[in-house]
């Protein structure tokens, strides 16, 4: 499929778990570092990610001001 990311190559990326953000499916590297790195597996819905940051960073913000910016991802295995 155009733009999408295969296991191989995320991989060679660095990417070591796979994971979703809001039902959105992602690779993610090393999710116990301090800001792990996430991409899409398929890249146009890398538009519908962000899309998600702002409007959780929005409600986030009202609903706990003085909480500390974070996103809601879910880390569900280790890539073989």
């Amino acid at each position: 499929m155009l733009g999408y990311m295969t296991k191989d190559q995320a991989k060679q990326h660095g990417f070591t778990h796979h994971a979703s953000y809001y039902g959105i499916p992602c690779w993610m590297k090393d999710p116990e570092c301090e800001g792990p790195m996430v991409a899409t597996k398929w890249a146009p819905l890398e538009l519908a990610m962000s899309l998600f940051h702002y409007i959780e960073g929005f409600v986030s913000a009202i609903i706990w001001p003085d909480a500390e910016p974070a996103f809601m991802f879910k880390v569900l295995r280790e890539i073989e």
